[in-house]
């Protein structure tokens, strides 16, 4: 969908305040009406509605939102999704788009090419809307202390005790190089339990959720060590199931589970 709309936005555009429409979402038109001025900039969000379904917009410049200031930049994405937010709040199903994601008028005005992008894609869209109808996304992250687990694995490893045992009686030169082994040893089998974890997790919520998208974990080595960073499409049934889920592995000594939303389903749309 996103690509869809994207092959639509041109930057050289007359910098009329009419020439383009900022698409922040789709839902189904069953309140078809704007949102006030909560957009970008305190722009005013009106719904354009078409074929029983409605995208709320705001009028702008034909070109994309751009500035060096990191700062205005997050501002400008932080209210994109608070409006995505509302429209899902009030609809209860929304197909978030691209933050910049600006059509711009063709022959006509800017909302008569967006209605012309919803008639064509009208099947398509509202295929997704029902598919997506009752769910919400929940962001779920697997973390670990590295000293508690490392000291599990230490101990519960036959060959890492008898390495320990061995380097004890060995002189300070060959200590050395057995310690080197050792802590080899030691992040292969920790890299093992990682992996286990991981799996186990990705099994556990795969019974419970209607999709997993797995994301990019943050590897950073502090004490608390990211392992598996995940976005979960949940149906409102099934929430309690993923939450029981969760329970009974953060119950577990050293892990630590993350549970973030709902959320609009941007991960799957």
């Amino acid at each position: 969908m996103q690509q869809v709309i994207a092959a639509e936005i041109r930057t050289q555009a007359p910098a009329s305040e009419q020439a383009g429409c900022y698409v922040y979402c789709v839902a189904p038109a069953i309140e078809a009406t704007g949102l006030g001025p909560t957009g970008i900039e305190g722009r005013e969000v009106r719904a354009v509605a078409h074929n029983g379904l409605c995208a709320l917009v705001h009028h702008c410049p034909a070109q994309p939102y751009q500035s060096d200031d990191a700062e205005v930049t997050a501002s400008w994405v932080l209210a994109h999704h608070r409006v995505v937010e509302t429209a899902w709040r009030r609809c209860g199903t929304v197909l978030p788009i691209t933050f910049n994601t600006i059509i711009r008028a063709e022959e006509g005005s800017a909302e008569e090419s967006l209605r012309a992008w919803l008639n064509r894609e009208c099947p398509r869209l509202e295929e997704r809307l029902r598919s997506l109808a009752g769910k919400a996304e929940y962001g779920v992250q697997l973390f670990w202390n590295i000293a508690v687990i490392g000291k599990k694995v230490a101990q519960g490893s036959p060959q890492l005790r008898a390495l320990e045992e061995e380097i004890r009686s060995k002189s300070r030169g060959l200590a050395y190089m057995y310690r080197q082994r050792l802590e080899r040893l030691l992040r292969s089998e920790m890299e093992a339990r990682a992996e286990e974890e991981s799996r186990d997790l990705y099994a556990r919520l795969d019974r419970c959720v209607e999709s997993i998208h797995i994301e990019r974990a943050k590897r950073d080595q502090n004490e608390r060590q990211m392992l598996m960073d995940l976005s979960c499409l949940v149906s409102a049934e099934r929430y309690p199931e993923l939450e029981a889920e969760l329970k009974k592995v953060g119950q577990r000594e050293g892990l630590y589970v993350r549970l973030t939303g709902p959320l609009p389903p941007y991960s799957f749309c």
